[in-house]
This record gives C-alpha cells, structure tokens and sequence, in this order.
C-alpha cells in the first residue's frame, strides 16, 4: 500500500530550496580518453554517488564533462552530501559500449581515490537514457539503481549491442516527456511481464511529464525522479505514488505524472525607459551545441508587448539579430534564431542547427538588448 503521507515529504524535500551553499570542490581529469568532472559535497560525503550519462553528442564536437554544479537538483544533493560526477565518455557519436566502459572505469576511480560509495545511482538523458537501462539489464552490485530521462531506447551502435533486452535486474524509472511516451511505455509493459515470471527481474516504473519536448524536463522534476528511486531503493516500491488514471480513460493507469510546472520569479530583467523592451543576462551556455539560457519569463515579454510568434530585435554587442518568439527550434528556418521557453520558466536563445553563442560572442552573466519592433 502506498503511503501518500512519505512521498509527501519526499516531494517537500524536493522543492526545499538551498540557501548559501558552499562552492562545491570539481575535480577533473581523465580515464582512457574520456574527460571527467566530479563534483564533491560541500559537507561530509554520505557515500553516495549520482553518475551522469549524457545524450548523442555530433562526431567532432569538443568532449567535454559539462558537470553543472549550479544546477538546483545538483547543488540540492551536493548539499545534502552526494558526490555527482559525469564523464564525456572517450568518443562522440553513437557510443554505447564504450560509453559504459567509460561510465564503470569512473565509478571505480572514485571507489580507488574516496572509497566505495555505499549507493551509486545512474541518470541518463536520451541516449544516455538507452545506456542506463543497458547497465540496470546488466545488473552486478556496482550500482543500485537508474533514472533514465527521454530513454533513446531505439539507439543502437553501428555493429555492437543489439539493443535493450527488457529485462531489468535493478530498478529503473523512466521520466518521459508527454510526446515521448510510447518507448518507455512499451518497455515497461514489456518488462513488467517478463518481472512476473522471473523473480530475479525488477519491473521498472514511468514517470510522465506533461509537457511536449525531448529530455524538456525541470530541476525540480529531475530531482523528483532521483528521490523516488532512493526512496524505492530505501523503503520498497510500495513507498512510490500509485498511477493516476487519466479522466475517462478506462484502462488502467500506467504511469504517474511528474510535472511540476515552475512558480513565476520576480522579474530579473530591466526594463528599457520607452516601455519597447529589456536587458536581460545569460544564465548559461551549452558547451556542446552553444544554446544559451536566458533569465526572461513570459510575462516579460508581454509586458514588452511582444507576443509568441512574433519577431524581434535582439542586440549583443554591436551586432543585431532577427529573432522569433518560438515553440521550439522547428519554430525558425534552418540557420534563424529563435527564443522559446524551457521547462525552468525561463527562456533558450538558439540558432536552428546553427550555434547561437559562437555566431554572437555570447558569455555567461553577458547581457543582451530585447526590443519590439516599431508597429508599421
């Protein structure tokens, strides 16, 4: 049975933000080609470890263990004692093999440097998502469980492993977006099967985030997943929310929704003096394909009176740009720039196919110049 009253708690936790957190000490380094970043608590480390697995990276673009310790869900654990650690495994492309290899040479060189973490969790995003469930099939005693957000389970790697085999002998709880459904929910059917019939196999559990997108999940969603899994690790399956039926879905319920849609912050922004616009400032940039996070919210562009769909002027430095107020990528033109929300509130700048912070000289705290276009 379970009890709504500890995953009450858990979700409170979840949410309980982080006041005056400590610099985390990042150590880096690198295994057999593969770069890493490890991540150590700013207060004395419980023994537990978060190991990152990240998604299809383009054959040629920089490997990098893009660790962000300022993230909430990261700073939150490191807080809390977690050691996180990420490897840029030692090639791009489509890796899965040695993607694990370079996943288990990490784990054990932390083992070697701090001693043996007393749990290791895996969280993977899209074809990181594929290599975790990979690893909970594999099973061992090595790790203890995985989250695997947007599971590429499709992924396959030219003339290695054949794919997932649904037969899970760790726990594994998939977070999906809404549009996303399908694969997760298949294996989950699939594996839950296959789990009744032998003891030694775990039926893995869905998440749904009611939200369009691919891997378009928040912080605070992430780190819902995260304490699910050790709480079901700690206190049993029981112990997780039940699967909520849809309104006038008369099938039984296969999943529980995840979504924890972001309060609205005061504005960051400043407020041009003719009303047309604002000064806003990059938050963060990916290192991988130069999309930057952008602290606007959507009621400042409606108190700027631009609406979504609309076009308008973005300055950085002495260069001007064209931009649409977007869904997604696909709102622009392969090469066009396009704003549109993300799954924290705020906002990404991005070039379709293109690298927004090369092609503007974007930094990290830069600021940039949003106006509305003059009405005709």
């Amino acid at each position: 049975m379970a009890r709504p009253f500890l995953f009450l708690l858990l979700l409170l936790g979840a949410l309980a933000p982080t006041h005056a957190a400590p610099t985390p000490a990042l150590v880096e380094g690198q295994i057999g080609g593969a770069a890493y970043a490890i991540a150590r608590p700013t207060v004395a480390w419980n023994g537990r470890l978060l190991l990152q697995a990240h998604g299809y990276r383009a054959e040629g673009s920089p490997l990098v263990a893009d660790l962000f310790v300022d993230h909430a869900a990261i700073a939150k654990l490191l807080s809390e004692g977690w050691m996180v650690a990420k490897t840029s495994y030692r090639r791009n492309g489509m890796i899965i093999a040695d993607a694990i290899a370079d996943l288990d040479a990490l784990r054990q060189h932390i083992a070697d440097t701090y001693g043996k973490p007393r749990r290791v969790l895996l969280e993977g995003d899209s074809m990181g998502g594929a290599i975790v469930t990979l690893m909970a099939e594999r099973g061992g005693g090595d790790y203890d469980g995985a989250v695997a957000v947007g599971a590429a389970l499709q992924a396959r790697e030219p003339g290695g492993a054949t794919g997932v085999s649904f037969q899970p002998k760790l726990p594994v709880l998939f977070l999906t977006n809404q549009s996303e459904l399908e694969g997760p929910r298949g294996y989950v059917q699939r594996a839950t099967a296959l789990a009744a019939l032998d003891r030694t196999l775990v039926a893995p559990v869905l998440f749904r985030v009611s939200r369009d997108g691919h891997v378009n999940v928040n912080q605070a969603e992430r780190l819902f997943a995260l304490r699910a899994l050790d709480l079901w690790l700690d206190a049993g399956r029981t112990h997780l929310p039940a699967p909520k039926a849809r309104e006038g879905d008369s099938a039984p319920p296969e999943f529980y929704d995840a979504t924890l849609v972001p309060k609205p912050r005061p504005s960051e922004v400043t407020l041009l003096p003719d009303g047309r616009g604002f000064v806003a400032r990059v938050s963060e940039i990916s290192a991988i394909y130069g999309n930057a996070a952008v602290n606007v919210q959507p009621a400042d562009f409606a108190t700027a009176g631009i609406s979504p769909g609309a076009y308008f002027q973005l300055t950085s430095g002495d260069q001007v740009y064209r931009v649409r107020y977007g869904r997604d990528f696909g709102s622009v033109e392969r090469g066009q720039w396009v704003m549109f929300p993300n799954a924290e509130g705020t906002f990404w700048l991005a070039r379709n196919l293109g690298n927004a912070a090369q092609s503007a000289k974007l930094t990290v705290g830069g600021t940039l110049t949003i106006e509305r276009y003059p009405s005709p």
